[in-house]
């Protein structure tokens, strides 16, 4: 569903370098609890949750990162061991990743049905899927590099490339494929809908006539759809599709984990802007009954989720002593529960408020 977080994670691993105390444990929110994690070794950091379902959930991170000492003083950090763990009926499991390039740090784990897709080194990128029993690399088209996997309800796309050499790729019979796209547009994310009902987001021109970008595929051809302005930013880069179908889009990126400044919301003939929570954050998700969720904080640092009730937003507040901060929540399809990673000072946390 969602990609990277790679200045976000990075910055938990900076943060390493400098040893804290760690205050008493906050209880989660009323309703909430925490989940046991798998973890072994120490330097861990946890960065995606995909929930399959309501007792199916996957996460992704690192453990074992090692400090390098550096000549010139400071350390450096090493990615660590992949962490790929699913928690399956109450309890985890682990499934090998077939043909991991080794010091590499997992940039994404997405999921959608039957599809489940970890994405790691961006050249030569790691993409493989899962078989039921293991991750087995796929097939990309040549000259693919750092590659974002999207599965959808309507099939499973995937951006390729980073500036001009950004590419739509298809899944088709068990094999990437390139998309052919309108000449002029460099796009950022995907999501399909339905299998003739597929939007890209990204943005048109170059210099000074560059400007946001929103196509829409109908099974045959691709049509662009007007987006408001977005003030200082030239560009949308992300796109999401509910549970239910409904589909938004922000300018901040599915890769850090920005602020969001700017929403937008597609009514069926039109984007319109809907006014953001204050430090909400990307990616954005669902939770099962198809309402918007975010992460983020409130004004005074507590970590939140965010859910849209249709008209506002609704805030869940978690623990603020000690510090929590969220990088990724997921809802599990056909019911209201969320599941949410985060980060509490040095130490990855697993919440949700499933029963």
């Amino acid at each position: 569903m969602r990609g990277v977080r790679r200045i976000l994670l990075s910055a938990v691993l900076v943060a390493g370098v400098v040893s804290v105390p760690m205050p008493a444990q906050a209880a989660p929110p009323n309703g909430w609890r925490e989940v046991g994690l798998p973890f072994l070794w120490s330097r861990r950091t946890l960065g995606f949750v995909e929930a399959a379902g309501p007792s199916d959930v996957w996460i992704a991170g690192a453990q074992g990162q090692v400090a390098i000492p550096q000549p010139t003083g400071g350390v450096l950090w090493t990615p660590g061991n992949p962490v790929v763990r699913r928690l399956k009926d109450g309890a985890w499991h682990e499934y090998p990743l077939d043909g991991w390039p080794g010091w590499a740090q997992v940039t994404g784990l997405s999921q959608s049905g039957d599809d489940v897709f970890v994405t790691g080194p961006s050249d030569p990128p790691y993409v493989a899927r899962f078989d039921g029993t293991r991750f087995k690399p796929v097939s990309l088209p040549a000259g693919a590099r750092r590659v974002y996997v999207r599965p959808g309800p309507g099939g499973t796309w995937a951006v390729s490339g980073q500036w001009h050499d950004r590419a739509l790729l298809r899944w088709v019979d068990g094999a990437f494929q390139k998309v052919e796209l309108p000449a002029g547009y460099l796009l950022h994310d995907v999501v399909a809908v339905g299998p003739n009902d597929v939007w890209a987001v990204g943005r048109q021109g170059e210099g000074d006539a560059t400007r946001p970008a929103s196509l829409h595929w109908n099974g045959k051809t691709w049509t662009s759809y007007p987006v408001p302005d977005l003030g200082f930013y030239d560009s949308l880069y992300q796109v999401f599709a509910t549970s239910s179908g409904e589909v938004w889009a922000s300018d901040t990126s599915f890769e850090n984990t920005g602020t969001l400044t700017t929403l937008l919301r597609w009514t069926g003939s039109a984007w319109v802007k809907v006014k953001v929570p204050q430090e909400a954050q990307s990616p954005l998700a669902s939770d099962g009954a198809g309402r918007l969720v975010l992460p983020g904080s409130t004004s005074t640092g507590t970590g939140a989720v965010f859910r849209w009730t249709g008209s506002g937003w609704q805030t869940t507040e978690f623990p603020s002593s000690p510090n929590t901060r969220f990088f990724d929540v997921d809802g599990a399809p056909g019911t209201s529960a969320l599941w949410t990673v985060a980060q509490r000072d040095l130490t990855p946390v697993m919440q949700t408020n499933a029963p």
